[in-house]
């Protein structure tokens, strides 16, 4: 209990340095939060889909141009949207 008292005259005693030190702790508090809030909501929360494990992407490919992973354009997406029958839905 003393070392409480002790501590707090201290910190009386020295308003400068008292008021340095909290608002450390808060910005520190308050940035840890934030960032903590954010990596929950970008990477640990579950996508809003009914099977979020039965999602998956398509892409296109250009075998002239060796690419692989091409997006696709908005006239090929509406192409597979209205002739696939393999996928429940397409957005």
């Amino acid at each position: 209990m003393n070392d409480i008292r002790f501590a707090f005259r201290k910190l009386r005693q020295s308003p400068a340095f008292s008021a340095i030190a909290i608002i450390t702790l808060a910005l520190g508090i308050g940035m840890n939060t934030a960032i903590f809030s954010l990596m929950h909501d970008l990477f640990l929360r579950r996508l809003p889909f009914q099977d979020p494990d039965r999602i998956v992407r398509i892409y296109g490919e250009s075998k002239e141009r060796e690419l692989k992973q091409m997006p696709s354009s908005v006239p090929k997406f509406q192409h597979y949207r209205d002739a696939q029958t393999a996928f429940t839905q397409l957005f």
